[in-house]
């Protein structure tokens, strides 16, 4: 960051009070079933909710929990943006993926990647009905969520080492939430432009180095034609599944511009019909308003298009 006199910050503080969900409570559903082993290492886990009253199959919504990629699991997300689905005949799945640093991209696409396998496989077992998969994620997850949608069945995704291979990871229509689509932008001018209070940057090391950025430890590399390449953005092609993206204008984390240009590029690769998104003026990132009935809702609104 070349002057941080250009910009107006968020402290940590401040953020944490507006934004930060906390962990779901399982006891809220009924009908579960919790700690699925769907791969072949320990860390490759989901949780299952179902109905209480539809008759199976069910269509299914997959939930990618965010923390940059190196935080959270599928408790401590924002799981209460889709867990009310339950309530509409769906079933809802949370996945647990591997964190960086202990791997880096695209480790943990391979393991959402499984967990799609997986529950094909099992879909008899659980009531899946697997013609009709849809997928939602915030942030981290987000990115998780556009990735997996653009590389439906692409061998260089799919780490099927891990389970199930020969099964499909298409999904039928997917849901962003703030998630970053262009990992080469430059951010700061981004928000240099915008005027959008952004999060400080975490100290520098008493050497004086800056400490590794959320990139470096997910992604190995700074390297802007690197991060090209395995950007959402440049995935974008005539197939991908019909994509909502929900972005809050005042996000200090993830610049609304990683939504708003995704969604121009989508329209002008796929059509505007294959894009839907929302964007909310006061919504900051992993705000609370998220994270409502009302929200869930509008969300199920989109994926009952497509997936019933």
């Amino acid at each position: 960051m070349s002057n941080t006199a250009e910009f107006e910050y968020v402290t940590p503080e401040d953020f944490a009070r507006m934004a930060l969900p906390v962990k779901f409570d399982t006891d809220r559903v009924k009908n579960k079933v919790l700690d699925v082993q769907y791969g072949t290492l320990p860390e490759q886990k989901l949780d299952i909710y179902l109905p209480d009253d539809a008759v199976a199959p069910f269509p299914v919504i997959f939930y990618v929990h965010g923390g940059g990629w190196y935080l959270g699991n599928k408790l401590e997300g924002a799981l209460d943006c889709i867990i009310d689905a339950v309530k509409h005949g769906y079933a809802v799945i949370s996945v647990d993926y591997r964190l960086a640093p202990g791997v880096s991209y695209p480790e943990f696409i391979f393991d959402v990647k499984t967990a799609v396998r997986w529950a094909r496989a099992h879909a008899a077992e659980y009531g899946f009905d697997p013609e009709h998969f849809g997928m939602i994620g915030d942030s981290a997850g987000g990115h998780i969520t556009l990735t997996m949608g653009f590389t439906a069945n692409w061998v260089e995704y799919e780490g099927e080492e891990f389970g199930w291979a020969g099964e499909s990871t298409k999904l039928q229509a997917i849901c962003d939430m703030y998630g970053p689509a262009i990992l080469f932008a430059d951010e700061d001018e981004w928000y240099r432009e915008s005027k959008v209070r952004r999060m400080a940057a975490a100290p520098k090391a008493e050497n004086g180095e800056n400490p590794p950025s959320m990139y470096d430890l997910a992604f190995g590399t700074q390297n802007k034609n690197l991060l090209r390449v395995i950007s959402p953005y440049s995935m974008v092609h005539k197939d991908i599944p019909p994509t909502m993206i929900q972005q809050g204008m005042v996000d200090a984390v993830v610049p609304y511009q990683h939504s708003t240009l995704l969604a121009e590029r989508i329209t002008e690769v796929c059509g505007a019909e294959r894009i839907h998104l929302c964007t909310y003026p006061e919504r900051n990132h992993s705000d609370k308003d998220f994270m409502t009935y009302e929200n869930c809702k509008e969300v199920l609104a989109f994926f009952d298009k497509y997936l019933k």
